[in-house]
């Protein structure tokens, strides 16, 4: 016991000094990355006891991060070091484990009279079965004045395991946790532009026309590096991506696979048929027989674990009354620039070209806050917006028409550009960088 219990002193070297938070190697990358932000999570985690809190997400975003960033916070609000507990879960085998870990913080409390603990457990998910060390203690009552933090991988979605704590989460929130997006990435270059919905965009766009030369140099970084930390940095040294922060990546979206025990080499032929089809519309029956996805029910499943995994968002048509037409074939684009670009690689695909690409991001950005389809009715509209009445988008980067559409009960039409301007006309980048897109969104989960 007396070696488990040096090994969770060693995760949280605060105990000792408030300072040396800076001993852990997750918060030193941090302050010495040429590059930072705080991620917007920290701000929507419950801090009222009791609350369990999920924070999941795909790999490598910077959910690591933000815990020891929140943990940061609360010693300089002046927390007592002893009530704070941090434990990297991915070194334990089963819940066994983790409950004994979870057992040695509780006698640290008692030890201490920590009456009110923030508990911060990474990588949850790691741990078979985790989940049962965490109902176990909640059932018995150890957390009732508790804050926990979980986060996990992938998986932790995609086996619903969220949803096995039925009234076992207090005040807790479910936040999934993003890539860095557009707005936000250019705030990092000393580029602070207003931001709102998208009526307010659709308003008052023309008087920030001055800015798109600078918002284009941006997007043209963004389609590299994503909103991926990592990459960011890596592209902010060198000027391009590095093989091994791909390499990375993709290792760790193969673990997360191999540990749901799908097939590697099916998800494989599904990536590379969604980068060779993004921006065009199909049916799994294509990505089944011209991809070699096995049955069309076998691609509808690795669709489906794509989505689930929080890589993947697929686009259904409507008609022009604005009616999901789910038997219609559908759009597929992978949530950010980055993944594309890990999954080109992986695959030895070719990447879709910038048009395909931005219209991607488009896309992604605004199904984070709105429900996002597309028309082939009367002309293709890349994107149809529900927000009170219907809003169409296209992406056109080559010669645009100036010309007003009306279809159906959509009245207004809007072409993103490259860099033109005009009444109906946007520039992309500008657009983008003027919505209010958050990186971290809140889940309802059903009890």
């Amino acid at each position: 016991m007396e070696c488990q219990y040096t090994v969770i002193e060693d995760y949280n070297p605060w105990w000792v000094s408030r300072d040396r938070i800076s001993e852990l190697e997750i918060y030193r990358r941090f302050e010495e990355a040429e590059v930072k932000w705080i991620p917007d999570a920290i701000d929507k985690i419950s801090f009222t006891p009791f609350s369990l809190n999920f924070l999941f997400g795909p790999r490598q975003v910077g959910k690591s991060t933000a815990l020891l960033l929140t943990i940061k916070k609360l010693l300089d609000e002046g927390v007592n070091p002893k009530a704070i507990f941090y434990y990297s879960c991915d070194m334990l085998a089963d819940y066994r484990e983790l409950d004994e870990v979870l057992g040695d913080f509780i006698k640290v409390k008692r030890m201490n009279n920590v009456r009110s603990a923030y508990i911060f457990l990474d990588e949850v998910t790691y741990p078979r079965e985790w989940y049962r060390a965490l109902k176990s203690r909640i059932d018995r009552g150890d957390f009732r004045n508790d804050v926990l933090v979980v986060t996990g991988s992938l998986s932790i979605s995609a086996k619903r395991e969220v949803e096995t704590f039925p009234g076992r989460r207090g005040g807790g929130k479910m936040l999934l946790m993003l890539p860095l997006p557009f707005p936000r990435y250019v705030e990092l270059f000393n580029i602070h532009l207003p931001r709102g919905d998208l009526g307010f965009v659709l308003s008052n766009y023309q008087a920030y026309h001055q800015f798109t030369p600078t918002l284009n140099d941006l997007l043209e970084r963004y389609e590299v590096t994503g909103g991926f930390p990592n990459a960011i940095r890596d592209f902010l040294r060198t000027g391009g991506i590095s093989n091994d922060v791909l390499s990375d990546f993709i290792s760790s979206i193969v673990s997360d696979v191999n540990r749901l025990r799908r097939s590697e080499t099916f998800l494989k032929l599904t990536v590379r048929g969604i980068i060779e089809r993004t921006a065009s519309e199909f049916s799994y029956h294509t990505l089944s027989k011209s991809f070699g996805v096995g049955t069309v029910k076998t691609a509808i499943s690795y669709v489906e674990l794509l989505e689930r995994l929080h890589l993947l968002k697929v686009v259904e048509q409507v008609d022009l009354e604005g009616n999901v037409m789910p038997r219609k074939e559908k759009k597929f684009y992978f949530i950010d620039p980055f993944i594309y670009r890990a999954f080109a690689f992986w695959t030895s695909a070719r990447l879709p070209d910038e048009s395909g690409l931005v219209e991607s991001i488009v896309l992604t950005h605004l199904s984070r806050i709105y429900d996002v389809h597309y028309t082939k009715a009367m002309g293709e509209v890349d994107a149809v917006v529900k927000n009170g009445e219907p809003i169409g988008f296209e992406v056109k980067f080559g010669r645009i028409r100036h010309e007003r559409r009306i279809l159906g009960r959509m009245k207004k039409i809007y072409i993103l550009s490259k860099d033109t301007l005009g009444d109906n006309v946007i520039p992309v980048s500008l657009f983008l960088a003027m919505l209010n897109i958050p990186q971290t969104i809140e889940l309802k989960i059903l009890e």
